[in-house]
């Protein structure tokens, strides 16, 4: 939750940030690259980090950075300190980021990694009602910063105090030379395209959504708000609904009923012409999207080796990060040039590039499921 609170917060409060600095509608997206940059900075060398030094000591330096960006949120007296800790907070998110999640993957699986990802699907759904809430009372945007300058120092020093439980990732990453060597450089590069391609349909799909089925289906502005929301409360049960049935099935199999089902509603999405059809397929999507991203963390290990897991996460969050950003540019590239009926048919050939890609990694390599 952590993560996702001061992600659902800031689109909410920017109309409210950008009138204390004085700044344009579009400085929103200097915010987001400094945001980006700080992400890919410490979540691409996290596995490395966290191999030499532990998972407590990614962790700690995470929240720490986090509770500095907070901290600078709330009390920026003017905008480049404001966009410095954009920079400090995307530090912090890509070590937390990529930690827990390579953490979590060698020590629990599946189905805690799903409950992972579920946190942060309700952060982010709880960050706007936050912030709006707090700015319908007629305060400030800044106390809702200065709120999560306490949950993440709360964090940092529960970390600190269980650290010694954290040492499990680093003893399995410091095998030996030999056992590293071995790592499948072509599965590896297979596993970043799918990241990239997974992120790009998941973001792209809760951004353009809205404009297709406002423009493109002529659906009410209301109800295609309200179609956006379920999208990303689709997200957040289908993770729920894997972490209860992980154990079961398996990771892998998992995987194969999250893609089918992803490919399936997205198909509909495109093809059906009824605007509650859209409706439908589009929370459907989320549901079948939730599960894809801690799936792929939890094989990651018996794929790659333990050895080298937690360097390979690190560069699967920061691709993934690369493909959130980059995804939705390029979809928003096609929507103005051929216009929003586009999007479906983007959001269908983005899923059936993740699909054959899932089909060639998972012919590549012989895994339990």
């Amino acid at each position: 939750m952590a993560l996702g609170l001061p992600d659902g917060m800031l689109g909410v409060a920017w109309p409210s940030m950008r009138a204390t600095f004085g700044q344009p509608l579009a400085a929103l997206g200097l915010v987001l690259l400094a945001l980006t940059c700080g992400y890919l900075t410490a979540s691409a060398p996290s596995g490395f980090v966290e191999a030499r030094l532990g998972t407590a000591a990614v962790l700690t330096a995470g929240f720490a950075a986090s509770a500095a960006a907070m901290l600078a949120f709330a009390t920026a007296p003017n905008w480049a300190l404001f966009v410095l800790g954009a920079l400090i907070l995307g530090l912090g998110a890509g070590s937390v980021d990529a930690g827990a999640n390579a953490y979590t993957a060698l020590e629990h699986g599946a189905g805690p990694l799903n409950l992972l990802h579920a946190g942060y699907g309700l952060g982010a759904a709880l960050g706007p009602a936050v912030m709006t809430a707090l700015l319908a009372a007629g305060l400030v945007w800044r106390l809702a910063y200065a709120g999560m300058v306490g949950a993440e120092l709360a964090l940092l020093v529960a970390v600190a105090g269980t650290r010694r439980s954290w040492s499990g990732t680093r003893n399995m990453s410091t095998h030996t030379a030999e056992a590293q060597g071995r790592v499948p450089l072509a599965l590896v590069g297979a596993s970043l395209a799918m990241f990239f391609v997974y992120t790009g349909v998941e973001v792209g799909a809760g951004q353009w959504s809205y404009t297709f089925l406002t423009t493109a289906r002529a659906l009410p502005s209301t109800a295609a708000g309200l179609a956006v929301s379920g999208y990303w409360a689709g997200l957040t049960v289908g993770r729920l609904a894997a972490s209860a049935t992980a154990a079961r099935l398996g990771a892998l199999w998992l995987l194969h009923a999250s893609v089918v089902v992803t490919v399936a509603a997205l198909t509909l999405f495109w093809w059906g012409r009824s605007p509650m059809v859209g409706v439908v397929a589009l929370a459907a999507a989320g549901v079948g999207l939730g599960p894809v991203f801690p799936s792929l963390i939890a094989l990651t290990p018996g794929r790659v080796g333990q050895a080298a897991a937690s360097r390979v996460v690190g560069l699967q969050i920061a691709t993934a990060s690369v493909g959130g950003a980059l995804g939705p540019a390029a979809i928003g590239v096609v929507l103005q040039v051929g216009g929003p009926a586009l999007l479906a048919p983007s959001l269908a050939a983005g899923a059936a590039s993740f699909l054959a890609l899932h089909v060639v990694t998972s012919l590549a390599v012989r895994e339990p499921s």
